[in-house]
C-alpha cells in the first residue's frame, strides 16, 4: 500500500493550493503596495509582507482555482502581472484621493505664498505643499476612522467574484480618465473658498496701490494674505469631513466597477 506522501493526488491539490494562494498573495500585494496609510514607506517592509502573507492565507480557501492552470513559467508570470495589476487598481482609487487633497493643497499653497515653502513627505519621499501634507495626514485618519481599510479586504474578496483568476483583465481606461479627472474637480473645490478670497485681496491690493502708491504692498501683502489664508483653512478644515468621507465610502464601489 503507498504511503501517504507517494500518493500523486496528494501532490496535485497541493500544488493546486500553492498556486492559488501565491495568485492571492499578488493580488493582495497589489493592493497593499498602492493603499494609502497601510502601503506608505514608514510602515517597515516585514511588517507589509507578514500582513500580505496572513490576509492571502485567509483569502485563499474561498478563492476558487482557476479555471486552466499554467503551462510554463512565461504564463505564470503573464497571470501574477494580471494579479498584481487587479490589486494595484483598488488601491490606487484610495491613494487618488490623497492626490487630488495634494492638488488642492498646492493650489492653496499658491495663493497664500507657501508655494516655495515644501519639504520632504518622510511618507512618500516626495516634496509636497505644507496645506496638502496637513489636508493627506487628515484623509489617512479618516480613511481607519471610517474601517476603509476592513471596506478594502471585502471589495478584495469580491474582486476575485468579479474578475476570477486566470481571466484577461481588460481594464477601462476611460473610466480611470473620467475618476481622475472628476478628483481633480473635488480638489479644486476643496482649494476654491482660499483661491476666490485671496484673489479678491489681490483685486483690493491693486486698487490700493493705484489710490495709494506710497502704500507699501510688498510688506503688507505677505502677511495679509497668510493671515487670510489660514483662517479660511480653518473653515475648510472643519468641513473637511463631510469633503473627503463619501470619497472614502465609494471607492471599494469605483475600484471593483473598474474591473467590471
Amino acid at each position: 500500500m503507498p504511503s501517504l506522501l507517494a500518493n500523486p493526488a496528494l501532490w496535485t491539490l497541493t500544488q493546486g493550493k500553492v498556486l492559488v494562494w501565491l495568485l492571492v498573495l499578488t493580488r493582495v500585494s497589489g493592493l497593499l503596495a498602492t493603499l494609502p496609510g497601510i502601503g506608505q514607506e514608514r510602515i517597515p517592509l516585514l511588517v507589509r509582507a507578514s500582513v500580505a502573507i496572513l490576509v492571502s492565507l485567509i483569502i485563499a480557501p474561498v478563492v476558487p482555482p482557476p479555471d486552466q492552470a499554467p503551462t510554463g513559467a512565461w504564463a505564470m508570470v503573464g497571470m501574477m502581472a494580471i494579479e498584481l495589476a487587479s490589486g494595484a487598481l483598488l488601491g490606487v482609487t484610495v491613494s487618488w484621493i490623497v492626490e487630488a487633497v495634494g492638488f488642492a493643497g498646492q493650489l492653496m499653497d499658491f495663493q497664500m505664498g507657501f508655494s516655495f515653502v515644501q519639504f520632504i513627505d518622510p511618507a512618500t519621499s516626495h516634496p509636497v505643499s505644507v496645506s496638502g501634507s496637513v489636508l493627506g495626514q487628515l484623509v489617512i485618519l479618516f480613511l481607519f476612522i471610517s474601517n476603509l481599510h476592513h471596506h478594502m479586504i471585502l471589495a478584495l474578496v469580491e474582486s476575485f467574484r468579479i474578475l476570477p483568476i486566470g481571466h484577461g483583465f481588460s481594464g477601462a481606461p476611460l473610466g480611470l480618465v473620467m475618476m481622475v479627472g472628476q478628483l481633480m474637480v473635488r480638489g479644486l473645490q476643496l482649494a476654491f473658498p482660499i483661491m476666490i478670497s485671496l484673489f479678491f485681496v489681490d483685486v483690493l491690493e491693486g486698487i490700493s496701490a493705484k489710490f495709494m502708491p506710497q502704500l507699501q504692498l510688498i510688506q503688507l501683502a505677505f502677511p495679509l494674505k497668510i493671515s487670510i489664508g489660514l483662517i479660511i483653512l480653518g473653515f475648510v478644515v472643519r468641513e473637511f469631513p463631510a469633503w473627503v468621507v463619501p470619497l472614502l465610502e465609494a471607492a471599494p464601489r469605483d475600484a471593483l466597477r473598474l474591473l467590471r
